[in-house]
This record gives structure tokens, sequence and C-alpha cells, in this order.
């Protein structure tokens, strides 16, 4: 799903090689760079409500020590990428360690990108948070690039919700765009023309261009090159030289020429399987609270199934056990089991998991839970002579969407109702609570 820019650099080499004998063949085009804001840390403040407006980080996997992200409310704490959690929590003792969460990323990224393509087909995906797009063809139904651009945020805002925000650079080609992106985050937009290029580039840092690293800065510093200026000036013949092919690249990107295409996104093959898994902070012991996490999981992979038009007919279930286990003991149960029709309602998966849970009390404390729907298809829905299925439907729709605009168990059923609002947010320093995590 994500090309990356050595791969878009690497597809796009021969045409940049040979713009370089011939830049003023170069067409002007309207590339707009989409970078979500904070966007791990946005992701779950969209997702819980209670952590909206107040500073969170998100630490590394298995509580690591540093953070690999963090929300504006923390930034301006001076906490950032990279924070060591002790320092984060020196600087901002209230500020609200969690977890990651890789499917609702993944999830939202995919739905921003149906967004995007829904103006366009010329959709780069960037990585997980940034995507390009070549906008020069639509410009006109839209009045100007501006007014293209609040459509594309509102757009973004309606299926992804309020609190994912994202900042826009326009420029004449890629590089630019990406350079301008973060000049008015976080919900900023920044256009630059092809005219306003030439001013721009003396502020712009060598490093600052995608693909000049600190290993290329450093050679480029042995030729005397320091800004992107002086990268423009140096004779062609002598970049070459010195990094090959590589060196027509650089010489045009220090004059603010960047002839690589937008590689159009053509959607992810189709799904074969979807589910959530979750590791627990700390260990349940109790039957209660496996089936807490267990309903909450099928209520989301449910929601994924309706949102895609899917619906399954094989379920997978699997609880694994924590501690030291003797070598006779189980580490874990599961399976599938084949449902009698497909389905994506939460709660026929949710009976269905149930059947992989032992009777009475758990013999062991349980650290890990997964549940997926396999063999999909877009089964029509059989009708019941004896329950209202097409209402039943409708209140389905009507509850994702709800909480899809306003954050998980913004409405929930009654039985998550007294364990999320008992204990909805954990200590600091144990970020959410397992119930809260799901």
């Amino acid at each position: 799903m994500v090309t990356g820019f050595r791969a878009a650099m690497k597809s796009s080499l021969q045409a940049q090689a040979q713009a370089a004998f011939c830049p003023e063949a170069v067409e002007e085009r309207v590339i707009f760079l989409l970078d979500f804001d904070s966007y791990f840390a946005r992701c779950m403040q969209q997702a819980y409500p209670p952590l909206r407006d107040r500073p969170v980080g998100i630490r590394g996997p298995a509580r690591g020590t540093m953070l690999i992200a963090a929300s504006p409310e923390a930034k301006k704490r001076g906490i950032k990428t990279g924070t060591f959690v002790s320092d984060a929590l020196r600087l901002c003792p209230d500020i609200i360690l969690v977890s990651p969460d890789m499917d609702m990323y993944v999830e939202l990224c995919t739905r921003a990108l149906k967004v995007l393509t829904s103006f366009t087909d010329k959709v780069e995906p960037f990585s997980i948070d940034e995507s390009f797009m070549d906008v020069t063809e639509i410009v006109g139904k839209f009045g100007d690039v501006h007014m293209l651009a609040q459509a594309i945020k509102r757009a973004l805002r309606e299926a992804l919700g309020e609190t994912v925000t994202t900042s826009i650079g326009i420029g004449p080609n890629k590089m630019i765009a990406k350079l301008v992106s973060h000049f008015h985050k976080p919900d900023g937009i920044t256009h630059v023309t092809a005219a306003q290029v030439p001013a721009l580039l003396p502020q712009i840092a060598l490093m600052d261009i995608c693909g000049i690293g600190s290993r290329v800065a450093k050679r480029l510093a042995k030729l005397g090159i320091y800004t992107v200026s002086q990268l423009g000036r140096f004779p062609r013949a002598g970049l070459v030289r010195e990094f090959g092919v590589l060196g027509h690249l650089y010489w045009l990107w220090g004059q603010g020429i960047d002839l690589s295409p937008v590689n159009p996104y053509h959607g992810q093959a189709a799904e074969k399987s979807m589910g959530h898994s979750i590791t627990l902070p700390v260990s349940a012991t109790r039957r209660e609270e496996v089936d807490s996490v267990l309903l909450r999981l099928c209520e989301r992979v449910g929601r994924r199934l309706r949102r895609g038009g899917y619906r399954g007919r094989v379920f997978h279930c699997w609880v694994a056990y924590a501690g030291e286990l003797g070598p006779e003991e189980e580490r874990g149960r599961g399976g599938r089991y084949r449902l009698p029709e497909a389905s994506d309602d939460s709660q026929v998966l949710y009976q269905a998991a149930q059947r992989f849970l032992p009777v009475g009390q758990l013999p062991h404390p349980v650290i890990q839970l997964h549940v997926s729907v396999s063999e999909l298809g877009k089964h029509p829905m059989q009708l019941s002579l004896t329950e209202d299925l097409v209402s039943k439907r409708s209140l389905q729709r009507a509850l994702d969407t709800i909480n899809d605009r306003y954050g998980e168990l913004t409405i929930s059923r009654a039985a998550l109702l007294g364990s999320a609002q008992r204990t909805p947010i954990g200590d600091p320093q144990n970020g959410l609570r397992k119930r809260y995590d799901v």
C-alpha cells in the first residue's frame, strides 16, 4: 500500500535523468502532499474521547522506554518523538501514555485513501500518514487550489472524525509540496508556485530535502556544497562524477525541479480476512474481564465487515495464557468455527467466541486475545420470518456511524457500559486500562 520515497525515486529515475538535459521540458503541475498531524496520537484521541485536549504519548511496543508519537498538547510541553518516557513524565507529569494500535492506524489510512481517490485516481501513499495527489486536472472544477484543499479537508473530517487533522503542502512538484507541508502545522495549507520556488530554496536546508540524508550531506560538504542554492549552482558534471546517475537528480533538486510522477494507488487486494488482536498490559484473571475484551474485539471486527460490505463464514479465535506453564500445559485455547451462515453481526461473532473459552473460571491468566473472520464475500442478507433483520441492520449502521464519528464506545452495548465507566483511563504510567485499550 505504501510506496515510499525510494520506490518512487527508482520508478522515475530515467525520466528525471533525461530532464536534467532538457529542464525546459518540465511541465508545471499542481501537487498536494497531505500530512496528517500527530497521526498516531490524533487517531487515539479520535477513538477515545477522554483523551482529547489532553497530552498523550504513544509509547513503543512492550511498554518501550521511548515515545514513538506525541499529541500536539504534549508537544507544547516539550515532548516529541524519541523522548524517553522518564523525561516525558518529568516534563509533563499529567501525560497519558498509551500503547499503539496499528490495526486502527492502517484502517484509518485505508479510509483516508478512499476519500482521496474519490477526488482523483492520481494518489500515491508515501507513508501511513502522508499521501501525494496530482490535482492538475481537477483544480478548475473547484475554483482554485485553496478551495480544493478545503474540500478535501472537509471530506477527510467526515470520514475520519474532527480530531484527525491534516496539513497540506501545495507545489509544482512532489519535492516542493513535501517541503512546504510542514510550514503551517497543524491543520494548515501552504501553497508555493513555480515562480516562488527560487525565493524559497535559500530558506531550505539540504537535509530538509527528502532523499538527502546525513551521508549524502557529508559527501556534498566535501564538494563545498552546504545549501540548496549551492547545490543548484554546482556543475552537473561534477555531481555525476561523485554520485553517478543520482547526480542528475541532485542537480535538479538544487534548482527546485522534481519530475518524479505521482504513482497512482490502485487500492488493496480484496480482503481475505478481517481481525483484531490485543496483548493486555496486565493479565486478566477473571472470566468477566476476558468476556469484556472479546466483546469489544468482536464489535470492531463486525464494524469493519459492515463498512466494507463483507460477511464472513469462518470465525477464528485464540486466547493465550500468561506466565510460566508446565511442558504438559496448554499455551492457550482457540480454533476455528464455521458459522451456520455468513455474518457481519458482532453479537453472532461474540457468541462464536464463547465456544473457545473454558466453562467457569479461567485455568490461567490471559495475556493475549485474537479474533478474525475469513471466507469473506459480498453475501446478501438472508431475511427471517421470525426476526426483524432490517430494523436490526439499520440500528447497527446507526451505532457504527456514531462511533466512527465521535469515537470508540461513544455508544455501546449495556454489557460494556459498566466497565468502561469505572476505569476509562488508567494511571498515567500505565496508559489506558485494558478494558479501554480495545
